[in-house]
């Protein structure tokens, strides 16, 4: 066996790593294969949804044990509520997934309100601000935003708008966060 002394720390390193692994995590530019989502859930029509569901789905048994399934005002009354139910679903898979999508220094802020996708440079983006209906600037340390809109104000003057039921702070500086890991990325290459 060798007398040679160990030389370093591996936990010392392991924690050095982590770190190391955290930070880029946390402010390197999302890619294509991997972009980088700041979810902008309203947990109040989740739940709210996630209700009506589960009521639906209620009903639907009580058709059954009622035995209303076996004549025709009750298999005719079945279908529009069991479709009810999955568009239902359809929404809840859809208040789930909204998001802003940030990769490749490119910000997806979905669809404006004459339904044309909203893809820009993270780049040219001066500011984000959240305004009320009335265009007017809302303040920016409010815990929780209102039937407001999520503003990207261009260096060409135009602004993005993307409308938000329910914002938090948090979700905010999600958004802010991403938008200045995305600003990072070089576009030029």
């Amino acid at each position: 066996m060798s007398e040679k002394k160990h030389k370093g720390d591996h936990g010392r390193r392991a924690e050095k790593h982590a770190a190391a692994q955290k930070q880029s995590a946390l402010y390197s530019p999302a890619t294509a294969h991997k972009p980088r989502r700041a979810y902008l859930r309203n947990w109040v029509y989740v739940w709210a949804t996630l209700g009506v569901i589960l009521a639906v789905t209620a009903l639907i048994i009580g058709f059954g044990m009622m035995g209303w399934w076996d004549n025709l005002i009750g298999s005719i009354l079945v279908v529009p509520v069991a479709a009810f139910g999955c568009m239902c679903v359809y929404d809840l898979a859809l208040l789930l997934t909204a998001c802003i999508t940030f990769g490749e220094g490119m910000v997806n802020a979905g669809k404006n309100e004459q339904g044309q996708q909203m893809i820009f440079h993270a780049s040219s983006v001066v500011r984000l601000e959240v305004r009320d209906k009335s265009d007017g600037s809302l303040p920016s340390d409010a815990p929780v935003y209102k039937n407001a809109e999520l503003c990207f104000v261009m260096e060409s003057g135009r602004i993005n708008r993307r409308k938000v039921s329910r914002l938090t702070a948090k979700q905010l500086a999600k958004v802010k966060a991403a938008l200045e890991a995305e600003k990072k990325f070089d576009t030029t290459q």
